[in-house]
C-alpha cells in the first residue's frame, strides 16, 4: 500500500507521516527540511519560480517511485508530499500565483510538466488530506517559522486548502485512490497519526 499525505504547507504532513510510519512500522519518505534547500530555492526572485519548483520535483518524484517499488513487494510505504501528482489540478489558479505565475515565461513548460505527471507518476492507494481551520494553520505556520513561507506570504492564501482538497477529490475519481480527510488540530503528531490509522483501518 502507498499512503500519501496532502494539505496546506505547515499542516503537519511530515510530522504526521513520520509518526504514522513509526506506528505502522513501515518506511517513510520525507521532503527535505528548509535547512537542506539549495540557494536556488531561497533566491526564487533570481533563479525563477520554475527552477525552484523543478528542484522540489527532482527530490519528491524519486521518493514516489521508491515508495511505489516498496508497494510492489506487498509492503506499505508512506510519503509526506503528493504535490507532484496533485499540482496539475491547481497550477495557474489565482491562489497559487506565488508558485508559478501565469505571466512567467516558463509557465507553459510548468503546465506541460504537471499535466504529464498527473498522467504518468505512480498513484497513491490512500491520500490523507490534513484539513485545518485558518487559526490553527496560522498557529502551525508561526511554530514552523520558515523563511520561505514568509517571503511567499503564504498566510494570505488560506483559500489554497479548498483547491488542494478539490485536487485530491479529482485524483480519487481519476486514479482510483481512496481519499481520507482528517481534521487537523493543535495536537501531537502521534495523536493525529492514530486518527489517520483508524481512518485507514489499521488495527492498533
Amino acid at each position: 500500500m502507498l499512503i500519501a499525505f496532502a494539505g496546506l504547507p505547515s499542516s503537519g504532513k511530515s510530522s504526521t507521516a513520520k509518526a504514522l510510519a513509526r506506528l505502522m512500522e513501515v518506511e517513510v519518505h520525507l521532503e527535505p527540511e528548509e535547512s537542506a534547500w539549495p540557494d536556488l530555492v531561497r533566491e526564487r526572485e533570481t533563479s525563477g519560480a520554475f527552477t525552484a519548483l523543478s528542484w522540489f520535483r527532482t527530490v519528491r518524484v524519486p521518493q514516489l517511485f521508491k515508495a511505489d517499488a516498496t508497494r510492489k513487494t506487498n509492503k506499505t510505504a508512506i510519503i509526506d508530499s503528493y504535490y507532484d501528482v496533485l499540482i496539475a489540478r491547481y497550477l495557474g489558479d489565482n491562489a497559487f500565483e506565488w508558485l508559478v505565475s501565469r505571466q512567467d515565461p516558463y509557465f507553459p513548460a510548468a503546465r506541460a510538466m504537471v499535466d504529464a505527471d498527473w498522467e504518468t507518476l505512480p498513484k497513491a492507494d490512500v491520500i490523507v488530506f490534513l484539513s485545518l481551520d485558518e487559526a490553527t494553520w496560522t498557529e502551525f505556520m508561526s511554530r514552523r517559522d520558515r523563511d520561505f513561507d514568509r517571503n511567499a506570504e503564504l498566510n494570505k492564501h488560506f483559500e489554497m486548502q479548498e483547491k488542494m482538497l478539490q485536487a485530491c477529490k479529482a485524483a480519487e475519481q481519476a486514479h482510483g485512490s481512496s481519499l481520507i480527510v482528517v481534521n487537523q488540530a493543535s495536537s501531537t503528531p502521534e495523536d493525529t497519526a492514530r486518527r489517520v490509522a483508524v481512518a485507514i483501518g489499521v488495527e492498533l
